[in-house]
This record gives structure tokens, C-alpha cells and sequence, in this order.
């Protein structure tokens, strides 16, 4: 159970993260359209991202 805790907490900050990197690449219209879904998406995936695996 405390891994699945730690694991949700882990996926709303890179969630924040994540959200933030797209507006700033993208731009705030583009972020506002499309990046709340896939910054969402990635962060669910964050390992993948941050150890390289994809």
C-alpha cells in the first residue's frame, strides 16, 4: 500500500512538472489544448521518461 501512495504522489508532482515543461516549450495555447492530456499521460509514465527507457 505504500508504494501505491508513493507512487500517486510521485505521478501529481511530475505531473506539475511535466505540465509546466509543456507550456514553456509549447507555448500557453498549445498547452491549453493538448498538453494537459499528454503531460497528464507522460507523468502515469514518468519512470520510462526519467530513467531513459524511452
Amino acid at each position: 500500500m505504500f508504494l501505491l501512495i508513493a507512487y500517486g504522489i510521485s505521478v501529481a508532482i511530475f505531473g506539475l512538472y511535466y505540465n509546466y515543461e509543456y507550456a514553456q516549450t509549447h507555448g500557453f495555447l498549445a498547452w491549453l489544448f493538448f498538453g494537459e492530456i499528454i503531460a497528464t499521460l507522460k507523468s502515469l509514465v514518468w519512470p520510462l521518461f526519467e530513467f531513459g527507457i524511452i
